[in-house]
């Protein structure tokens, strides 16, 4: 995905970019008070002053170098009608499917105790190619997505499955009715 889709994604598990942004907000009030500690501090020399301030500051540039402030790093996300699981988190790539064929989630442990979700798929709707895509997760399965739980309870992760999933359903009987 690209970095402007990544945006605009609804990120259901993982870093958003909120908690990013307040995190790295936290990181520039603390190296603000160590630089203001360090310049008042008595009998400190300018050369060590001038170091701690160096050294803070190319900290802070790698973190907002590396840290994608602006799209965070999703591990479950939905976006135009499609759930994705991450699959490459440094390019940024995600086994996407549409809505319509997840059929549930559920708490999913991965050996051997890493809390995770597998997001369990209608197969009888994929090809064989799809199949084989489903082979190249990072943890591969035939008939499910799963991906890690980060920051978040798997069993809040599930239910926001499942309420896209059901009002995807309800949309889809509403239009059908009417």
């Amino acid at each position: 995905m690209e970095p402007q889709e990544l945006k605009h994604a609804r990120v259901i598990a993982g870093v958003s970019p909120a908690v990013l942004r307040r995190v790295f907000g936290f990181w520039v009030l603390f190296v603000a008070s160590i630089c203001g500690l360090v310049s008042v501090a008595p009998n400190l020399s300018l050369f060590f002053v001038s170091m701690t301030g160096a050294v803070l500051l190319l900290f802070t540039v790698l973190i907002f170098y590396q840290s994608r402030v602006s799209e965070g790093w999703p591990a479950v996300i939905h976006y135009h009608n499609r759930i994705g699981v991450v699959q490459e988190p440094m390019l940024r790539q995600f086994l996407m499917v549409d809505d319509s064929i997840v059929v549930g989630a559920e708490p999913h442990t991965l050996k051997p105790n890493k809390n995770a979700v597998a997001i369990t798929i209608d197969d009888s709707q994929l090809s064989d190619d799809d199949k084989a895509l489903l082979q190249q997760a990072i943890w591969p399965d035939e008939k499910r997505l799963i991906a890690l739980s980060y920051f978040k309870k798997r069993e809040d992760i599930c239910a926001a499955i499942r309420h896209i999933v059901e009002t995807k359903r309800t949309r889809s009987v509403t239009n059908a009715a009417g």
